[in-house]
């Protein structure tokens, strides 16, 4: 027996699904998706969100119900995406700041950086800023006390066990290692953005 999805509603025309993990959240969103009736889906770390507009609750929770997470869809495969990236010096102010509090040297760093295949799990929290696991688990890096007021489009930054990429310039506060010149969004595409949700990917030093 297929079971049972728990909905929770946070607006009058949004439901929220929690879920374990970022794989089965970007799975659950894939059968959503391919289902269609949903206006807008978006998987997020450990839930998906759900807007419908109009809403009829009874009859959106009915159609929530009949996908299951057990049956979600299996994510298309994606090839690896290769990011190469300038680590430390004008691209990666706090590159230094970052290998001294992990008590590690730059060659160190670098090497553990590049030798892994990483996943992008969530994109938010501007348009594109993609959020990679994949790093080990002691690389714990707060944020910054006080948040640039601009971050270079293709600055790198890790935080809260995190590598996360700026696709757009604008405010910031992860501490930066670096900065790729791959083009991140492209207006023109079809999907614009180089980098979504499931999309592995592994960093090169330039």
């Amino acid at each position: 027996m297929s079971a049972r999805l728990t909905l929770k509603r946070v607006a009058d025309d949004v439901f929220e699904i929690p879920v374990s993990t970022a794989s089965e959240a970007q799975a659950l969103a894939a059968s959503l998706k391919a289902a269609g009736t949903a206006e807008d889906v978006v998987a997020g770390l450990t839930s998906v969100a759900v807007r419908f507009d109009p809403i009829d609750t009874a009859a959106v929770e009915a159609w929530l119900q009949s996908v299951s997470a057990s049956q979600a869809a299996a994510l298309p495969g994606r090839d690896i995406i290769e990011i190469e990236v300038s680590y430390g010096g004008e691209h990666g102010p706090d590159f230094e700041a970052v290998c001294a509090q992990l008590g590690l040297s730059a060659d160190a760093f670098i090497q553990r950086h590049t030798a892994s295949d990483h996943t992008v799990d969530m994109i938010g929290f501007t348009p594109g800023f993609s959020y990679i696991s994949g790093l080990p688990n002691a690389w714990t890096i707060p944020r910054l006390g006080t948040p640039r007021n601009r971050v270079a489009a293709g600055s790198i930054g890790i935080s809260a066990g995190y590598t996360g990429i700026y696709a757009l310039a604008g405010p910031g506060g992860w501490p930066l290692i670096g900065r790729t010149t791959a083009t991140l969004f492209d207006p023109g595409a079809a999907d614009p953005f180089l980098l979504v949700p499931g999309q592995r990917v592994t960093f090169r030093s330039a």
